[in-house]
């Protein structure tokens, strides 16, 4: 019955966009790979970009709701939801500019500038492949296709279940976690993990049990995985030679594996009230996404069997993407409250950073 609640909690959170627009688009990641493995790959990580460097930003978020680590024993319980706000330059991308690295990909539209995921909900721009018929020795298409549109919406939200207890000698430990959940409208599973600390550094300093100040320094790592099914299907025609048409089933088990890690370590310094708790700091952080590709997929390719009229033919190609992209993420300031209600405690968080996040909770605190 807890996993319920946490699982709705978490799909309601996670997918506050407006997901008709999203879920197309994700479902549709998988349509890169017909451009192949390198051109694939190269366009993949631009238009994913708002994404890795989004989620990444938020997995180095919401740790904290006071400067002060718990007395022993002390717990809280909170869910929280963090929203990375997307810069305007990361909303498109130029496929113009990356032409001198496509290995056999073309431009075909008069301007390169396309959407990211992050980007408005227009149509991306078309890209394709040309090659000489070797039949009729014209310069023909191969094949061609619009990049993916934008959500429309240039916020990367995360939720996230964190769970905090003192230990001795003035440090809490958290652990934060999401259940495996199914997305509305997409066929696919998220899930989270994470693990910090939080260690006060007062009664290291001389007088420093008297300051009217709580110091402290703060770790912590957090992974978060999405897996998404493919469907990518070859293209069909009368000109194409499909060597695998009475093998549907070898498309079977295409997926798409997300996986972003952050670690982050952060110097507080606060001040708890009766009711009001405020902190800031300063901190570095980092992350890493994953990307890959799972299964066999179809590329068209020219027919060089001169035995067969047509003039393309079907391929398979098995895992074709791999991806590792760090985060736009290195120094950070960050600032925040929480309001106790009785046991009920009100925290909220805004870390300035090359994605800026802000951070929302709400928990069971006793200190």
């Amino acid at each position: 019955m807890l996993k319920k609640y946490i699982s709705l909690f978490a799909i309601t959170l996670f997918f506050m966009l407006p997901w008709q627009n999203s879920s197309a688009q994700v479902n549709n990641i998988g349509e890169f790979v017909r451009a192949g493995t390198d051109d694939a790959s190269l366009l993949l990580e631009n238009y994913l970009r708002p994404y890795t460097s989004g989620f990444g930003a938020n997995l180095n978020t919401g740790w904290n709701n006071s400067a002060r680590p718990y007395r022993t024993l002390g717990f809280d319980i909170r869910i929280s939801g963090a929203m990375a706000f997307v810069p305007a330059s990361d909303e498109v991308f130029d496929v113009a500019s990356l032409e001198p690295q496509f290995q056999e990909l073309e431009l075909f539209s008069s301007s390169g500038i396309t959407p990211t995921i992050a980007g408005d909900d227009v149509t991306g721009v078309r890209v394709g492949r040309t090659f000489e018929n070797p039949q009729t020795n014209q310069t023909e298409e191969l094949f061609s296709f619009n990049l993916p549109r934008g959500t429309g919406f240039p916020l990367v939200p995360s939720p996230m279940i964190q769970g905090t207890i003192g230990i001795p000698n003035d440090t809490d430990i958290s652990l934060r976690i999401m259940p495996s959940v199914s997305p509305p409208d997409v066929n696919g599973q998220v899930s989270l993990f994470g693990i910090g600390a939080k260690h006060g550094l007062n009664q290291w300093l001389p007088g420093g049990t008297v300051l009217p100040i709580d110091l402290s320094v703060q770790i912590g790592y957090t992974r978060f995985n999405f897996d998404i099914d493919a469907n990518v299907q070859p293209e069909s025609g009368g000109d194409i030679y499909n060597q695998y048409e009475n093998q549907p089933e070898i498309w079977d088990g295409q997926q798409i594996e997300l996986q972003s890690s952050g670690y982050t370590a952060n110097l507080l310094v606060g001040r708890n009230l009766p009711i009001l708790s405020v902190f800031a700091g300063v901190g570095f952080q980092s992350s890493t996404t994953e990307i890959a590709t799972r299964g066999a997929y179809p590329l068209t390719v020219p027919n060089t069997n001169m035995s067969q009229s047509e003039s393309k033919a079907i391929e398979r190609i098995d895992d074709p993407i791999s991806i590792s992209s760090s985060g736009d993420n290195s120094i950070h300031a960050l600032a925040g409250f929480r309001v106790r209600l009785g046991f009920i405690a009100l925290s909220g968080s805004y870390t300035i950073s090359e994605y800026p996040v802000a951070n929302v909770g709400i928990g069971i605190s006793m200190r």
